[in-house]
């Protein structure tokens, strides 16, 4: 029997307990993201872009600038065709970028009206 709480229904602090998310620390502003900071990152992103420093003791600082850069470039899905009745300043996605050994799409998802912002990989689709 499966005691969890979906990870859709626990909040953003306990999924940093559990390991999914962590905090993120620079609270700068990002223009693309609705001039708000990125609060969280999950984890398997952040494992992916401190895995693309060239060494050990860069890794904080190149998964900061990697997603710095990914972040400059996300746009609100709302205005993606066929969204156009989607809520604006809810989710903001990029096109395909090379992290890791695939190219992969990076949201950054509020959480609730003027929430904090959480950077992570879409789910995965899996057919029925």
């Amino acid at each position: 029997m499966d005691h969890h709480t979906p990870a859709g229904e626990r909040s953003a602090e306990q999924l940093v307990a559990a390991g999914v998310l962590r905090h993120h620390a620079d609270g700068r502003p990002h223009p693309a993201l609705g001039h708000s900071p990125i609060s969280y990152v999950s984890a398997a992103l952040w494992a992916e872009l401190t895995a693309l420093a060239i060494a050990p003791a860069a890794a904080e600082a190149t998964a900061r600038a990697l997603l710095d850069a990914i972040a400059a470039d996300a746009v609100d899905a709302a205005l993606a065709p066929g969204n156009e009745t989607a809520p604006r300043d809810d989710l903001y996605v990029t096109h395909p970028a090379h992290i890791g050994p695939h190219r992969r799409v990076v949201w950054f998802q509020r959480s609730g009206p003027r929430g904090p912002i959480t950077a992570t990989f879409p789910p995965e689709h899996r057919p029925a």
